[in-house]
C-alpha cells in the first residue's frame, strides 16, 4: 500500500512538471526570436530657421525617429507642417534623412525637398487630409447617409503649438503629441483643439489604453483626438479623410487594396470588439515587405477609455484617386513621379445610432497602427494560455494518476494472490 501511495504522488508531480514545462514552452516560443530597435528621436533636425525654434507664432513640427535593427533602420517622419503625415521609410543602416527646409515650408517647391542619402528599401505615407462634419439626420451614425449634409475642415489652415513639450524618448518607445492652436472660434469651443499622438515603439507588445491595439518593433500607433469641435448642426457626427501612398512596384499596384475585417479569437484585450480592421499595400501581402494600417471598429466619447464610454466607428471603401497628395511631408517625399491611380483614400467617421451624437460630450478618440511588414496576427495572451493549458492538462493528469493507479492496484492484487496461493 506504500508502495502504491508513493506511485501515484510520484506520477502526480511529473504530470505537473509537464505541465508547468509545457505552458513555459509556449510561451517561451512566443517570445522567440522578437525583433528589438533602438530608438532615437529628434526635433526638426538640422533645421536653422526661426519657424523651427519656436520663434513664431505657428510652429513648424517635424519628428524624426530612428529605429535601428540588426540589419536595418526604420525612419520614421511625423509632421502638422501642411496636411498632417506619417512617413515610415525602411532603409540600410547607413542611410540618413536630408530635407531642404526652404523648400519643405514653400507649398509651391516642396516636391523632391525630403529624401535620404539612400534609396529607401520599401516607404509608406499616411496623410490626414481631410476632417468632415456631417449632420446625421437619421441618426445612423454612417457619413455616406443620402440626407446627410457635409463639409471638410481645411487642416491645412490651422495653426499648431510647439510639440517638444509633448515629445518623450525612451528604450521602449518614443512619441510627440501635436496639438492645433484653439484660437479659432470657426473650428473649435474655448479650450478645444485637434491632436494626433504618434507612439513607435522598439519592440512587440500592446498599447496600455483601449483598445489595446497590438504593435511591433516595426510599426507606430496614431492616436487621435477631437476635443472640443465647434458643432454646427445638433445631428453632427466628424469623419476623418486618409490618403495612403506606398512605394510598392507597379506590377503589385495592379492589386486591389481593400480594407479587410477580420474576425479575432476573442475580446480579451477589447471587450465586446471580435474584430479588427486591417489595409494591406500590395507588396504586404505578396511579400510581406510592404505597409500595412491596423485598427479597431470602435472609439472613445471621453478622455478616460472605458467600454461605456465607447461607440463604434465605420469604415468605407477604398478610391483610387489621380488627384495630386496635399501639401505635406508625404507630397515632399513622394514626388510628381507617381503613377496613375497609385494614391489609396478611404474615409472613418466616428459614432453610431443612439450614442446622443458629437453634441453628447463634444469628444472623441479614435487610434491605428501603421507599420512596415506583415500586421501581427491575434494571439492568446499568458493568462489565456495558462487558462487553456489547465483546463486541458487537468483532465489529463486525472486520468493519468487515475490510470497509474489502477495498473498499481490489479498488480499488487496480482501479487497477494501469488503470495496466498503460495501459502
Amino acid at each position: 500500500m506504500f508502495f502504491q501511495k508513493s506511485l501515484l504522488l510520484v506520477t502526480s508531480k511529473l504530470a505537473l512538471l509537464v505541465l508547468v514545462i509545457l505552458v513555459s514552452s509556449s510561451v517561451g516560443l512566443g517570445n522567440k526570436g522578437k525583433l528589438t530597435r533602438k530608438l532615437n528621436m529628434t526635433l526638426n533636425p538640422n533645421c536653422s530657421l526661426p519657424e523651427c525654434k519656436g520663434e513664431t507664432d505657428n510652429s513648424i513640427n517635424l519628428v524624426h525617429v530612428t529605429a535601428e535593427g540588426d540589419s536595418d533602420v526604420l525612419h520614421y517622419v511625423w509632421s502638422s507642417v501642411g496636411a498632417p503625415s506619417v512617413l515610415i521609410a525602411c532603409t540600410s543602416l547607413n542611410s540618413t534623412l536630408e530635407i531642404d527646409w526652404k523648400n519643405l515650408l514653400n507649398e509651391s517647391e516642396v516636391e523632391g525637398s525630403i529624401n535620404f542619402s539612400e534609396k529607401p528599401y520599401y516607404s509608406l505615407g499616411l496623410v490626414l487630409a481631410k476632417i468632415w462634419q456631417f449632420n446625421d439626420t437619421e441618426d445612423v451614425g454612417k457619413l455616406d447617409s443620402g440626407s446627410n449634409i457635409s463639409f471638410p475642415l481645411p487642416l491645412m489652415e490651422m495653426q499648431w503649438e510647439n510639440i517638444n513639450r509633448t515629445m518623450h524618448c525612451s528604450n521602449n518607445h518614443c512619441s510627440a503629441v501635436f496639438h492645433t492652436l484653439s484660437s479659432d472660434p470657426k473650428y473649435f469651443l474655448p479650450n478645444g483643439s485637434f491632436s494626433f499622438e504618434v507612439t513607435a515603439h522598439s519592440h512587440d507588445g500592446r498599447s496600455n489604453i483601449l483598445p489595446h491595439l497590438d504593435h511591433t518593433a516595426n510599426s507606430s500607433q496614431l492616436n487621435i483626438v477631437l476635443n472640443g469641435m465647434n458643432s454646427e448642426f445638433n445631428g453632427s457626427r466628424f469623419a476623418l479623410e486618409f490618403i495612403l501612398i506606398g512605394s510598392d512596384t507597379i506590377t503589385e499596384k495592379e492589386s486591389n487594396v481593400e480594407i479587410e475585417s477580420q474576425k479575432s479569437i476573442d475580446d480579451e484585450y477589447t471587450p465586446g470588439i471580435f474584430e479588427r480592421d486591417v489595409l494591406m499595400t500590395p507588396a504586404s501581402h505578396f511579400t510581406g515587405s510592404g505597409g500595412y494600417l491596423q485598427w479597431k471598429p470602435v472609439c472613445y466619447t471621453k478622455d478616460e477609455r472605458t467600454i461605456a464610454h465607447s461607440t463604434e466607428s465605420y469604415s468605407y471603401g477604398i478610391q483610387k484617386t489621380n488627384n495630386s497628395l496635399p501639401f505635406s511631408i508625404t507630397k515632399a517625399f513622394f514626388n510628381s513621379s507617381l503613377p496613375p491611380n497609385s494614391l489609396s483614400a478611404f474615409n472613418i467617421s466616428f459614432g453610431s445610432s443612439g450614442d446622443g451624437f458629437y453634441l453628447k460630450t463634444n469628444y472623441t478618440s479614435w487610434s491605428m497602427t501603421v507599420g512596415y511588414g506583415r500586421p501581427p496576427s491575434d494571439q492568446f495572451s499568458l493568462m489565456i494560455i495558462l487558462i487553456i493549458s489547465i483546463g486541458l492538462g487537468t483532465p489529463l493528469i486525472l486520468m493519468v494518476v487515475w490510470g497509474v493507479g489502477f495498473c498499481v492496484q490489479k498488480f499488487t492484487r496480482k501479487q497477494d494472490d501469488l503470495l496466498l496461493s503460495s501459502d
